[in-house]
């Protein structure tokens, strides 16, 4: 045995069987049956069980063009019941209204006990996170270009493999965009985020690694709403109750600072 495959073997042996990072179009076809929600001891969970029901619609602000967007229905939408998260309740949120659940007390951030929700199916990951979407995104000369067809475009029907990921899991809390994490497969959602980002970073590093959007995503505001100035790599990242602060520029290399870690 080579050395590096022995250090291989001894490396992937240190770690349980979990997933890292959602490989979006691998199970475009059928996420529901993927080894992140199959239900089978090492997986995320199950998908919710089956209730008749429609899928999400956005709603944009007061005085933005172009409607409500439906968006298909998985073929979930119950609770979660098989796994190792069965039955498993989350207590914080929704913010906003979802289907088949109502919106939280305190504007969401009151204590609402209840059972895990996904509506997990192919229609959205097929339509927004498949193989030409993640070719795609690997190409793009910059970020600008990069963020647009990441996250979408803004009150449209385009929202991105970033989007669309999340509303392949939706249910609830999964569903909503301010207490998604509340959902375990929120985190390996976000870890193919990172992970396409610094595959982008590493394919032209020299000019990409500390490279900051000037354009729809640049701003310090979620799509520059409210309007507001551009982000610097000096800007501090005020983690709260969660770590110490940080600069944007200490956390754009997984290399370097407080990261040690890179994907394949």
């Amino acid at each position: 045995m080579s050395v590096d495959i022995l250090d291989t073997n001894l490396f992937v042996a240190d770690l349980p069987p979990l997933p890292r990072y959602w490989d979006w179009p691998k199970y475009a076809s059928a996420p529901q049956d993927s080894p992140i929600f199959n239900g089978d001891p090492y997986s995320l969970g199950g998908n919710g069980d089956y209730v008749p029901h429609n899928g999400s619609v956005i709603v944009p602000p007061a005085g933005v063009s172009g409607g409500n967007i439906q968006l298909a229905a998985g073929v979930g939408g119950g609770y979660v019941t098989t796994g190792p998260f069965a039955n498993m309740t989350v207590n914080l949120g929704p913010v906003a209204g979802l289907v088949g659940t109502e919106a939280g007390p305190d504007g969401g951030l009151g204590y609402n006990p209840r059972g895990l929700k996904r509506d997990v199916g192919p229609a959205l990951n097929t339509r927004y996170a498949n193989y030409s979407t993640v070719l795609n995104l690997l190409l793009k000369p910059d970020v600008n270009q990069y963020r647009i067809l990441s996250e979408g475009v803004p009150y449209t029907v385009e929202i991105g493999p970033h989007g669309g990921i999340h509303y392949t899991i939706n249910g609830d809390p999964g569903g909503d965009l301010f207490t998604s994490p509340g959902d375990p497969a929120f985190w390996v959602h976000h870890g193919q985020m990172d992970r396409m980002w610094t595959l982008w970073q590493a394919l032209d590093p020299k000019n990409r690694q500390y490279q900051l959007d000037n354009g729809t995503y640049g701003h310090i505001t979620w799509a520059n709403e409210p309007a507001s100035e551009f982000t610097k790599l000096t800007d501090v990242i005020d983690m709260g109750y969660a770590g110490e602060s940080t600069t944007i520029q200490n956390v754009m290399n997984t290399l370097s600072g407080p990261f040690c870690y890179f994907y394949v």
